[in-house]
Order: structure tokens, then C-alpha cells, then sequence
């Protein structure tokens, strides 16, 4: 039975797609199944740094963090406690507040002029941890990248090895698409190689773990040069609001430029790219989902990517689920990102949400609510101000049509669902310290205080629907 298992994983391997061109990542023992301080330690390496995911708003001591807990995050058990930067933010950045709740992960990393913020969502990027693995590669490859340009002009160099002024978006694109798909390539063969590495079942969890799924965004800034490029990978959300100049009256509005792609069935595109790649096949369900699945690319999901004799030996030796008589021609999930570039001027704001919010609030709301919030906060938002600052009893009462953005009446109903799901109407509050809690908050009831405390309540396989994984990011730049 070992001769017979070890011949199927050999043969496994040799018919699998070949690496693509890239340094191999880091996935030996110090990171396997990410375990994240191996990520921690090789930045250090660089010199770069690795910031704290998540500090509590009262805990404001600049004492210097543990480097093994550096890049960190764990899970706040209470919605209500806003979560903000902690430390001198990265250049060109003003600050950045986060909120992560449920299967949520934030990951930021700084080195000289360049940020880079992961934004996560999913049970792969939880269980597995990978969203520490997914960050290194990235900023490992982007770093080479740069390296290469970085030479001295006071000798004679190859042409290949000359500096150019600035590397072009395309290579910064190529390489960040490259590194996502390796990874996930990467990290998959991972764990069936240990699942497959014994005749039992010792390591059928790691087969497991390769069925769940995660999206992700990832926000490049460089400094340097003001340009922000976005990475997007699933039906997650990334906006960047941009102030008008004030109007006759002194009032600033908000423009809404969309950074990221709809890798959903909703988007045209996506849904002819899967019908050219799988013609004639049943895929489709009445509720817009891929074969049961709300993304059509994602990290992980090996059971819309592997073949069925790998699913079947999953399924007879390794506590694998049954296969699905409809995966026929896989891949149906893709792990290639997309990515977009903009030219981030003084002002500007990055809100990037995880996919719930938008059931919950449009763009623009989103984008609406970030610039209320600045407009109240922004003499205070550089300052510890105290969570617990008094508010009007009951608070003002906000209406979608009064924030600081142009409703596009064009674009006819409001579409989002959860609202008419709870049958209350859409209405808002502005009263929280950080604009990641007013977001969320606003998300999940808005100005009904009795609603939003219990969606606080329950969890997302309790709620019958009513509540999902929730994260929110802004970025303020300089």
C-alpha cells in the first residue's frame, strides 16, 4: 500500500504544470503552512518593516513590539473596539485604521519608499495561515524587482543592468501576477504532496485545508513616484475617493474611482471568459455562482481545480469530499489576479471591503461615509482622541442622499440586499473614532442601534445569512 501511494504521488508530480519563472518562495520548514514568523524574520533580514496588524484605540504607548508578533493580528472578540495604526506610519501615508472580523486578515509591509497592505478574506487565508506566505512572496519578488535597477552609475554596467527612471507598471504588474499564481500553485502542491506523502491518513488534513478558499486584495504604494497599484483577486472591493475642490458654499464632495474587478458572475467579462473556456457545460446556477461559489478566481480551492482522479483518491483515502460529477474540465477557478494603477494625489483615501459590505452599502455610500467622517474628525484623526469622547443623545441621523458624493440616480434602485433583507430603511450615524468602525457600523443597521447590536451578536453559521465576514481598510495619504 506505501509502494502503491508513493508510485501515485510520483507520477502526480511529474504530470503537474511546471513551475513558473520565478525565485522559488520560501517553503521549507521555516514557512510551512505559513507559519508566519519565518515571513517576519526574512524581512527583517532587508531591513524592511513588518507592522502590527491591529492595536486596540486605548492602547496608544508607543512601547516597541515583540519582532516575532510583528505582522500579527489576533481576532477582536468585540465589534465595538476600533482598531488603528500602531507606530509612525510608512511614507506618503497620513495613517491607516483597519478592522477585521470573522475570516479576515490584514498584512502590511513597509521598506523605503514602498507599502505594501494585504487584504484577505477566507477560511483558507485563517485555517492555513497563507496570507503570511502570499505577503512574503509578493514583497520578496517586488523587492528583487527593484534591486535590479538599483546599480552604480559611477562604473559600466551591462544595458540590461542600466537604471531607469521609474520601473513601468507593467513590470510591477507582471511580476505581482506572477507571484500570486506561483504561490497558490505552490502552496496547493504543498499540501497534497503531504497528504500523499503516506499510505494513512495522518496528513488528510492538509488536503483538507487545500479545498478552502480565500480572495484578497493588495494595495502597492510607492511614494517616490504617487502611484498606487491595486491587486485583485476574487469579489472583494477596493475605492479610492478623491476631494473635489470646495464649492461655492465651502462644502467638499467626493469623486469615486473603482480600483478593483468583479471576479464574479455579475461582470460580463468574467462570465464569457468561463463560457469560452468551458463550452457547453452546466456551470451556471440562478443565483449568479460559479458551480456553488460566489468568486470565479480565488486562492486555493483545489476541488474547482484539480482533476477527478486526484479528487477521487482524496475522496477513498484521505476523508476528501465526494467529487462533483460537474467538475469535468478543470480549472474553473483561477488564481490570475487583475491589477490597476492610479496617480494618488494630496487628499485622496483608499477603502478597501471585504465582499459583505457590498450588499450592504453602494460605492459611493462607502466613499460617502469615509468623507463624513473626515470632514468631523479631520482637526482630531492625527491624535489619540478618547473612544469614549460624549456624542449627541440620540446622534444625528444621516441620510444617504446628505453625504459628501454625487448619487448616481442613473444607476436606478439602490441594489444592495441586506437592508431590504432586515426591512428597516438605510440610514446612518457618525459616531465612531475610527472611519473602519464607521463604515462597519454603518454596514450592519446604521442608524438602528437595536439592529446593529444584535448583527454584533451573532456569528455568521448562526445568523441565518443576516451577518458575514466583515473587514474593512482606509488609508489616508499625505
Amino acid at each position: 500500500m506505501v509502494l502503491k501511494s508513493g508510485r501515485y504521488f510520483i507520477w502526480w508530480r511529474r504530470n503537474s504544470c511546471s513551475e513558473l519563472p520565478l525565485p522559488r518562495p520560501r517553503l521549507r520548514k521555516s514557512s510551512r503552512i505559513a507559519l508566519g514568523i519565518s515571513a517576519t524574520i526574512f524581512l527583517a533580514t532587508l531591513n524592511n518593516t513588518v507592522h502590527a496588524d491591529a492595536e486596540d484605540s486605548d492602547n496608544t504607548a508607543a512601547s516597541p513590539q515583540s519582532p516575532l508578533r510583528a505582522g500579527f493580528m489576533d481576532d477582536k472578540s468585540l465589534w465595538q473596539m476600533p482598531i488603528r495604526y500602531l507606530g509612525e506610519p510608512p511614507p506618503g501615508i497620513m495613517r491607516i485604521y483597519w478592522y477585521a472580523r470573522f475570516d479576515t486578515r490584514f498584512r502590511t509591509v513597509s521598506g523605503g519608499p514602498r507599502t505594501l497592505i494585504n487584504f484577505f478574506e477566507g477560511d483558507y487565508a485563517t485555517r492555513a495561515n497563507i496570507g503570511d506566505v502570499v505577503a512574503e512572496n509578493i514583497w520578496y519578488n517586488l523587492e528583487s524587482l527593484f534591486s535590479w535597477y538599483r546599480v552604480d552609475h559611477s562604473t559600466a554596467h551591462p544595458v540590461e543592468h542600466m537604471q531607469e527612471p521609474n520601473l513601468s507598471p507593467d513590470a510591477i504588474h507582471s511580476v505581482i501576477k506572477t507571484a500570486v499564481k506561483y504561490q497558490d500553485e505552490s502552496m496547493l502542491k504543498y499540501f497534497l504532496g503531504r497528504t500523499f506523502s503516506t499510505a494513512s491518513k495522518r496528513h488528510a488534513g492538509d488536503g483538507l485545508v487545500a479545498t478552502t478558499s480565500s480572495c484578497m486584495l493588495s494595495a502597492l504604494y510607492e511614494d517616490d513616484v504617487r502611484l498606487l497599484h491595486v491587486t485583485s483577486l476574487g469579489n472583494m472591493r477596493a475605492l479610492l475617493g478623491r476631494p473635489r475642490p470646495p464649492d461655492a458654499d465651502g462644502v467638499v464632495k467626493y469623486d469615486v474611482h473603482v480600483l478593483s474587478a468583479d471576479h464574479t458572475l455579475t461582470n460580463p467579462a468574467e462570465r464569457a471568459r468561463i463560457e469560452a473556456l468551458h463550452p457547453g457545460e452546466d456551470l451556471f446556477q440562478d443565483d449568479g455562482r460559479l458551480l456553488g461559489r460566489p468568486y470565479t478566481r480565488a486562492l486555493g480551492d483545489g476541488t474547482a481545480k484539480w482533476h477527478g482522479d486526484l479528487q477521487e483518491k482524496l475522496y477513498k483515502d484521505y476523508l476528501g469530499a465526494p467529487p462533483d460529477p460537474r467538475i469535468k474540465t478543470p480549472p474553473y477557478v483561477s488564481a490570475d489576479p487583475e491589477l490597476s494603477t492610479i496617480k494618488v494625489l494630496p487628499g485622496d483615501f483608499l477603502v478597501m471591503t471585504s465582499h459583505w459590505v457590498q450588499d450592504c452599502l453602494t460605492d459611493t455610500e462607502v466613499v460617502g461615509l469615509v468623507g463624513a467622517w473626515f470632514h468631523k474628525h479631520r482637526t482630531t484623526h492625527l491624535s489619540d482622541v478618547p473612544p469614549s469622547a460624549p456624542e449627541p443623545n440620540p446622534p444625528e441621523i444621516i441620510e444617504p442622499r446628505e453625504l459628501p458624493v454625487d448619487m448616481n440616480l442613473a444607476e436606478g434602485e439602490d441594489k444592495t440586499v441586506m437592508w431590504r433583507r432586515w426591512n428597516v430603511p438605510k440610514r446612518f450615524v457618525n459616531v465612531e473614532p475610527t472611519p473602519t468602525a464607521h463604515v462597519a457600523h454603518n454596514a450592519m443597521g446604521g442608524a438602528d442601534a437595536e439592529l446593529r447590536d444584535v448583527l454584533l451578536q451573532l456569528h455568521p453559521a448562526a445568523s441565518e445569512g443576516n451577518v458575514k465576514a466583515v473587514g474593512v481598510c482606509v488609508v489616508f495619504f499625505q
